[in-house]
């Protein structure tokens, strides 16, 4: 019975030994905890920084302006822009838009072919004796779709507007409808067309209502090939001059339409497309210009387009101006951090993936996203911890990923088991 105490106190110190020893051995086989980073980062993210220079509107008449990237406008100016107004010859934009919509063509095609009839002779010669503008055509005289598009858009011919008319749809009224149903999808919901080349001053719409169409024709690469020529031989030896005088004078002028009657003053349908930094995506301007004085200081031959010159080469330099071409990368992206073990070790964070421009009006911001996830330890350089999303108005721009700048070494046996 003397014994017995002595072999209790044997036996605890021989479960005190194996617990301990289970212990360690499980404290020295347990996984590193994972390292969590902590990041800093700067949303919203102020990537343009400056004011936004406002673009000067004129005394008189309407004006809008707005960029176009895809499908996205933006309303960069607009003064009286829903007044209605008589539009002259911008109304040919819708003609020749409509034109294309039924016979489509690539830029470099010439398409159908027409024969001109005593009725477009007939047209050619009433309109050229009333001091219209036109495009001379003689019985018989072929011209391809491209060929009309070119003499109505250049020259602003109205007699080829009411050939067209008869081309597509058998009848000037009948095509008329059709002008005024395209208005309705496009939304021009201040527009009505009277006839397909705007002499009438009962074809009216409005500045806003105009960019819209505009923008359509921007997106129509074999119309805005049309309006950007600056000259041109019809088949006949005529030569042609596009009435636009800002085309090949002005940087990225794509022009589109010059119009002008007594009742609507001058009228300028007009695009501009430039590139702000080497590698960006280009930015497109679209505005109108409706309702404006005679000015002989740009273009002597045709002061009734002066001022609606003027105020259309100011808007489009402003509207630049008013934006920036934004890389979006690694080096830019205002988002850092760090990982630190508890046991001493310690890693940078940095972005890793492709540089990405952005256009972005002076003054606006990018939303920046961090989600960051834990890094196992012991770890190599580049081990993922996270990823940083940035858009613009709900727009993803892009994402990237962090990741460790360094090693990252697990803890020592001795941590692990005084920590573990």
């Amino acid at each position: 019975m003397r014994r017995l105490p002595r072999i209790l106190l044997a036996v605890t110190v021989l479960v005190a030994v194996a617990a301990a020893a289970t212990l360690t051995a499980a404290r020295l086989e347990a996984a590193a905890p994972q390292l969590i980073p902590t990041l800093t980062s700067t949303t919203p993210w102020r990537a343009a920084p400056g004011p936004l220079a406002p673009i000067a509107v004129p005394a008189q008449g309407s004006l809008a302006v707005e960029s176009v990237d895809g499908h996205a406008i933006t309303t960069l100016a607009a003064s009286q822009a829903e007044v209605v107004r008589p539009t002259a010859s911008v109304a040919k934009t819708m003609t020749a838009l409509v034109i294309l919509e039924v016979h489509p063509l690539l830029p470099a095609q010439a398409g159908p072919i027409l024969t001109m009839t005593p009725q477009d002779v007939d047209d050619y010669r009433s309109i050229a004796a009333a001091g219209g503008s036109f495009a001379p055509v003689t019985l018989g005289e072929h011209l391809s779709e491209r060929d009309l598009l070119v003499g109505l858009m250049l020259p602003s011919a109205n007699n080829l507007a009411l050939t067209a008319a008869r081309w597509i749809d058998g009848s000037v009224a009948a095509f008329v409808a059709r002008l005024n149903a395209r208005a309705e999808q496009l939304g021009m919901s201040h527009t009505h067309f009277a006839d397909p080349d705007g002499l009438a001053a009962a074809t009216t719409s409005t500045a806003a209502d105009l960019v819209l169409l505009g923008a359509a024709v921007v997106a129509d690469e074999a119309l805005l090939s049309v309006v950007s020529t600056t000259t041109a031989t019809l088949p006949d030896g005529t030569v042609v001059t596009n009435l636009d005088q800002l085309l090949g004078v002005d940087p990225g002028w794509l022009g589109i339409k010059t119009g002008w009657t007594p009742p609507a003053g001058g009228c300028l349908l007009f695009a501009a497309r430039r590139i702000l930094a080497p590698g960006a995506p280009p930015l497109t301007v679209v505005g109108a210009v409706l309702g404006q004085p005679p000015d002989g200081n740009v273009d002597l031959a045709h002061p009734e387009l002066g001022a609606a010159f003027s105020v259309a080469r100011a808007a489009v330099d402003a509207a630049f101006g008013q934006f920036a071409a934004v890389r979006v990368g690694p080096a830019s992206v205002p988002v850092s951090g760090t990982i630190d073990g508890p046991w001493g070790v310690s890693s940078a964070l940095h972005l890793v993936g492709a540089d990405r421009f952005v256009l972005l009006q002076r003054g606006g911001t990018l939303a920046v996203v961090a989600a960051v996830e834990a890094v196992p330890a012991p770890s190599a350089p580049g081990a993922p911890a996270g990823t940083v999303s940035v858009s613009l108005l709900g727009v993803p721009v892009g994402a990237w990923t962090l990741v460790t700048d360094r090693h990252v070494d697990g803890p020592s046996p001795w941590w692990k088991l005084l920590h573990g």
